[in-house]
């Protein structure tokens, strides 16, 4: 790779890690295998790129950045089974790459702070992911792990546990880092279950619930989602719970059961 490095800007929230030890540690957490299909999202510099792709089945980085396109390139010379595209995370189609690529995917990336959230949500939601291992704002990550009943539960914690297997790897101080962020880092798994109880395609429907039920975190969750008062204050009292309960309180099967049944409310308001 040149010597000639651009450097990081903020247009793309760049952050690249520094420390080739955490890098391989990344790698080997990942385990790329001869029959996977990865996909990098933002390979930057390249600090896990060459030991992803040496060891993937087939290798796809996908870069934003036109400044480092030529230096991905460069890394990826000897790896027959690998390629760089210029692409935006937020646009791709996780569907369409993974019908195009032959097999399910598995991602991979040290995402940026400033779009790491809707990323990792559009990848929660595609059956053709089939793990992701991304490195997110520590803020980020905990919502992503929070359990109900805790400060961090909400619409992004519900989602993911009704998709996926979550597991927090380590803690990354933003000294690994150049530029160093002003944020703590973490490494974080997401395994799609074998059958998720929230269906790929039902996931935009689910989050307009969960994200009205937590709209005002101070309000009860009738309040907040005032046309079904009757039906969540008797669902509610159903699970044990006061008719005037936070939305924190319900389990993410309870939040799947009364989404379907506001969901069925409104067809019901529109006969």
């Amino acid at each position: 790779m040149s010597d000639a490095k651009p450097r990081p800007t903020r247009k793309y929230g760049q952050n690249f890690l520094a420390e080739p030890r955490l890098a391989a540690k990344l790698v080997e957490l990942f385990a790329p295998g001869p029959d996977d299909v990865v996909v990098e999202i933002g390979p930057g510099r390249g600090a896990l790129t060459r030991g992803l792709a040496e060891k993937a089945g087939r290798f796809v980085a996908l870069e934003i950045d036109p400044r480092l396109i030529d230096g991905v390139k460069e890394i990826l010379a000897p790896f027959p089974n690998a390629e760089v595209h210029l692409a935006d995370a937020l646009e791709i189609d996780w569907d369409a790459l993974s019908a195009h690529l032959g097999g399910p995917l598995r991602v991979v990336g040290n995402l940026p702070y400033n779009v790491g959230t809707p990323i990792v949500r559009r990848l929660i939601a595609s059956d053709a992911v089939l793990d992701t291992q991304v490195v997110l704002q520590l803020e980020v990550a905990e919502r992503l792990l929070a359990e109900p009943g805790t400060k961090d539960y909400g619409p992004l914690s519900i989602v993911a546990a009704l998709r996926c297997e979550r597991e927090k790897l380590r803690v990354i101080k933003p000294g690994s880092f150049t530029p160093a962020p002003k944020v703590t880092s973490c490494a974080l798994r997401l395994r799609r279950l074998a059958a998720p109880p929230l269906a790929a395609e039902e996931v935009g429907r689910f989050e307009y619930w969960a994200f009205s039920g937590f709209a005002q975190r101070r309000k009860t969750l009738a309040n907040n989602i005032e046309r079904h008062r009757t039906l969540i204050e008797q669902f509610l009292v159903s699970c044990g719970l006061p008719a005037n309960a936070r939305g924190e309180r319900l389990t993410p099967n309870q939040w799947l059961t009364l989404a379907d049944a506001m969901t069925m409310g409104e067809v019901a308001l529109d006969v």
